[in-house]
């Protein structure tokens, strides 16, 4: 009974950690008139750092990974998603933005194909397609106009493409803890960088990417707490998900997070999906449950 029991937590954890960021993400937006998409990631992450050590320490957690490099690298995929993807909510609604990140499982079938030397069934490419074809139903509508710009978010995917495969590959056996807490260091790094060349180069823009280091108003330091201590319950729960279940199937679960954030939106900010979009959804949802099932089960 020990596998069916770790594949309900796994999935229970998944679910627990997608609603907490479709929840706390929508709040973003709040936040890009006010500082710079840098200067979020470096105060998020200065905050949810000494928190995740001490969390970890307290409950005796493994804090250091078996193997540094390969965390680390898997990590820099990880934060170049997440820099696509917040950068993207300062202009995109989060709907339009969930959709491009979850090109992902669609983008992991092709990747570990390549890494693991399989071939792709005609099933599962068919279904990719018609995946793909729901997000472009999403991009279109919530974002306006169809242009190349639109198609930012999907880089996004391919990023966190690459880390799932990469969890999967090189940090078995690894703890949440190292991998969340290394990844918030990583990203405070980067956001501190960014901001340096800023300050260096331009001396500072008026613009979400632009912006130099600014003094946050009460709202904006609100979020940013928020976003810290949520973020990291969050993450590290859907670290878990992945460390403890079988990753096929625990990734059909992260599309939960677009009925979250969706109605989050709604009942929050008042911004609803249209129904191409929500059409977009359900074939997203529809398609990656079928290929994440099919390659569990190594049908074509």
């Amino acid at each position: 009974m020990e596998q069916p029991t770790q594949t309900l937590r796994s999935i229970g954890f998944m679910v627990f950690g997608m609603a907490i960021l479709g929840f706390i993400d929508n709040f973003v937006i709040l936040i890009a008139d006010d500082i710079s998409l840098w200067q979020f990631h470096m105060t998020r992450s200065a905050i949810a750092v000494p928190v995740a050590l001490m969390a970890g320490w307290m409950l005796g957690w493994r804090l250091w990974p078996k193997r540094f490099w390969w965390v680390f690298a898997r990590n820099l995929f990880l934060a170049g998603a997440m820099i696509v993807y917040f950068g993207s909510l300062g202009f995109f609604p989060i709907s339009a933005v969930a959709a491009g990140l979850f090109t992902s499982p669609i983008l992991v079938m092709f990747i570990d194909a390549i890494w693991s030397k399989r071939a792709i069934g005609p099933i599962r490419l068919l279904t990719a397609l018609i995946g793909f074809c729901g997000v472009m139903l999403v991009l279109k509508p919530d974002a306006g106009d169809f242009g190349w710009q639109n198609l930012i978010p999907i880089s996004g995917g391919l990023l966190y493409a690459f880390g799932s495969v990469s969890t999967r590959k090189w940090c078995e056996g690894e703890s949440a803890i190292s991998l969340l807490w290394g990844y918030m260091f990583q990203m405070m790094i980067i956001g501190a960088v960014a901001l340096l060349f800023i300050e260096m180069t331009t001396g500072g823009g008026d613009g979400y990417l632009t912006r130099g280091w600014v003094w946050p108003n009460f709202q904006t330091w609100q979020v940013i707490l928020a976003q810290a201590l949520f973020s990291l319950v969050g993450i590290g729960c859907i670290m878990q998900a992945y460390l403890i279940g079988e990753a096929t199937y625990v990734t059909i679960f992260e599309y939960s997070m677009l009925i979250f954030a969706g109605i989050t939106a709604w009942l929050v900010f008042g911004v609803a999906m249209g129904p191409w979009g929500i059409l977009g959804v359900a074939i997203i949802i529809i398609t990656g449950v079928v290929i994440a099932v099919r390659s569990a089960r190594n049908t074509d």
